[in-house]
């Protein structure tokens, strides 16, 4: 009885799955049907104020700042403020050099109180941006030369928050394809929920939103504890408030590349500081959906423990794997067309097995106070 219980319990927990891929993409392909309006007018085009906060980002915040600058927007209305939070290789030197007056160089330490943290280094880019609208990136990120205009347009239909995908830069490889292939699922789950009227997902590295709309939701008070999490805790706040000042940009100019985690040490590091602040969340669906994600996940793998005594579910077993991976193909398969490289494909069937194992391990340490680390630094 209590086998054949647990091989229901399986193939339904992967038939539910592949059943939320496809509504996901169902959704996404709903609003790419409805793309933003034309672009806004030459006159109407606000100040921008671009954020990068940076630490120890001397290997790639040159290029950073080169394609912002490199941007189609007029040049008297764009300013970008690089945040340095303490570093200790030669990063400040680096902006500091630039010969550009539209590039301004913040650092943390020259503030009372020296505060520290992404968090802290985004307020005080708020606090000395002056910018009708402020859009925020990682000091590893790639801008395309649309970028800021295609949030301009989303700021002229009126919209106060703006999200915006984001791709991981190619490069062969299992460990990089693992991360394309994760952050481009990722982002078609973001733009899905969008497209439904209640974001579940943002992500700091492409984020856009006026400086009253931060102010009027009480900026990163209450989140601004946690290492991660910039984006998200502050779209949350909107979502509760004020749902129609959202959108999402489903254009092509508007997708920013980043950097992968150089080694499968820092990718655990960096994951298990995402996962850690899902204890935080408030919007149900988010917690429902990775909650039943993690249940799939580790009833897979203590599934492969479990067939080695009661081999009776050994056929249940196969089949919801196959489910699993089956689903996830043609998910991934679909999402990298959209915002991610088609490329990564060809590491599938090596990458997405990892999948179910990486979700056990890092939900199940998330859920434990731990510390981890980040930037060299040990936080919660």
């Amino acid at each position: 009885m209590i086998i054949t219980l647990l091989q229901i319990s399986l193939l339904l927990l992967a038939a539910a799955y592949a059943g939320v891929l496809w509504g996901i993409a169902r959704s996404w392909r709903r609003q790419v049907a409805a793309p933003l309006a034309a672009a806004a007018q030459e006159t109407n085009l606000p100040l921008l104020t671009v954020l990068i906060p940076a630490r120890n980002e001397a290997a790639g915040i040159e290029q950073c700042i080169h394609a912002v600058l490199a941007q189609d927007y007029p040049r008297e209305l764009l300013e970008v403020i690089v945040i340095d939070d303490h570093s200790t290789d030669t990063t400040a030197a680096l902006v500091t050099a630039l010969a550009d007056d539209r590039v301004q160089l913040l650092r943390l330490s020259d503030i009372p109180g020296s505060p520290t943290g992404k968090k802290a280094a985004l307020q005080a880019g708020i606090d000395q941006g002056r910018g009708a609208f402020i859009v925020t990136t990682d000091a590893d990120c790639r801008a395309p030369a649309g970028w800021l205009r295609a949030f301009a347009r989303a700021r002229a239909q009126g919209y106060e928050m703006v999200l915006a995908p984001v791709s991981i830069a190619y490069s062969p490889g299992l460990l990089t394809a693992w991360q394309g292939l994760d952050v481009a699922g990722t982002m078609l789950l973001t733009g899905a929920a969008a497209a439904s009227g209640k974001p579940l997902l943002a992500n700091g590295a492409n984020f856009g939103f006026t400086p009253t709309f931060f102010a009027a939701l009480g900026g990163y008070t209450g989140n601004d504890h946690r290492a991660s999490g910039d984006g998200l805790f502050l779209l949350q706040k909107a979502v509760a408030q004020r749902p129609a000042a959202l959108t999402f940009l489903y254009v092509a100019e508007a997708l920013v590349t980043t950097a992968a985690a150089p080694t499968w040490c820092s990718l655990f590091w960096q994951r298990l500081r995402w996962a850690a602040k899902t204890t935080a969340y408030r919007d149900r669906r988010l917690v429902a959906f990775q909650a039943a994600v993690y249940l799939l996940c580790a009833s897979l793998c203590l599934g492969l423990a479990v067939a080695w005594w009661f081999p009776g579910v050994c056929a249940a077993l196969l089949a919801s794997w196959l489910i699993k991976l089956g689903a996830d193909f043609f998910f991934l398969r679909y999402a990298c067309r959209q915002v991610g490289d088609r490329r990564w494909l060809r590491w599938f069937l090596l990458a997405q097995p990892l999948h179910p194992g990486y979700v056990f391990l890092v939900g199940s340490l998330a859920l434990l106070p731990i510390h981890f680390y980040w930037k060299g630094r040990r936080v919660k």
